[in-house]
Formats: structure tokens, C-alpha cells, sequence
């Protein structure tokens, strides 16, 4: 899969047949706010946003930012994978 950084739109993105799948994201003090999805409802049924996320969550993390789970997609992804607490901000309890 592969999961395009459009920062012009601030989103990261897959295409999927005519439509997006797209994490958006605001930066703000060398965080990601990760503040919404918007997926096919095959794609997440699939398993691809998940996917989805784990490569962006990747992609986040070699920038050495932090991520602020700001949905509850985000949110229940990261109590359901806890070896990635390092990425959150000091502070931010799921």
C-alpha cells in the first residue's frame, strides 16, 4: 500500500478505486494532531485502514514528531498496539 503525505492538504492519503482514504493531520509544536479519517467503508471493514495508519504512524515516527490521537480510530489503535505509547507526548493518557 502506498500512503502518499499530501501536505499541501495535510493529509495522508491512498487512493482507493475513485475515491481517498486520508488520515488528516494539523503540525503544531513538533506534534501531529491527528484530527480526522475518512475512509471507504470497505477499506476499513478490509483491514486496509489499519493498514493505513500503521504505515503513517511510521512515517511519522521518522520524523521524530509526536502524535496527538485526536478520533477514536486513532485513539483505539494506539490502546490496542501499546509499544507505541513512546510516540505520544508526554502527558496524553488513552
Amino acid at each position: 500500500m502506498e500512503v502518499i503525505d499530501n501536505q499541501e492538504m495535510r493529509h495522508f492519503e491512498v487512493r482507493v478505486g475513485e475515491r481517498l482514504a486520508i488520515i488528516e493531520y494539523q503540525i503544531q509544536e513538533r506534534k501531529y494532531f491527528l484530527t480526522r479519517v475518512d475512509f471507504p467503508k470497505k477499506f476499513k471493514e478490509d483491514g486496509r485502514a489499519e493498514e493505513m495508519l500503521k504505515i503513517t504512524l511510521s512515517t511519522i515516527d521518522e520524523t521524530g514528531m509526536r502524535v496527538v490521537p485526536m478520533t477514536k480510530f486513532v485513539k483505539d489503535y494506539f490502546k490496542a498496539h501499546p509499544e507505541l505509547k513512546p510516540m505520544l507526548p508526554v502527558g496524553i493518557h488513552l
